[in-house]
């Protein structure tokens, strides 16, 4: 029987996350990026976002993709400062680091 798995598209996966955007980023293409340099389908579920808000932009997403594509993003999005929440939960989402 043939190997079929090099011609199996990669599973892709629905994650529900809200993040939170400080205003300093507010000029950066911040979401722009998690479509083009990870390939995502981003939906947006909700948004708060004020010129003139202190606390940053909130958004509830929903990203599908492949899973280690997704996991990268996230962890893009912490290290520019941005506060990644999953599942509406009052936990910062906290990313393992992969080698």
């Amino acid at each position: 029987m043939p190997d079929l798995s090099l011609n199996e598209s990669p599973a892709k996966v629905l994650q529900s996350i809200d993040i939170n955007i400080p205003q300093q980023l507010y000029q950066e293409p911040v979401l722009s990026k998690l479509i083009g340099n990870y390939h995502l389908i981003v939906n947006f579920r909700a948004a708060i976002l004020d010129r003139k808000a202190t606390g940053g932009g909130w958004f509830y997403l929903n990203l599908e993709g492949d899973p280690q594509d997704i996991e990268n993003a996230l962890k893009d999005l912490q290290e520019l400062g941005v506060e990644v929440f999953a599942h509406h939960g009052s936990v910062p989402l906290v990313l393992e680091n992969i080698e």
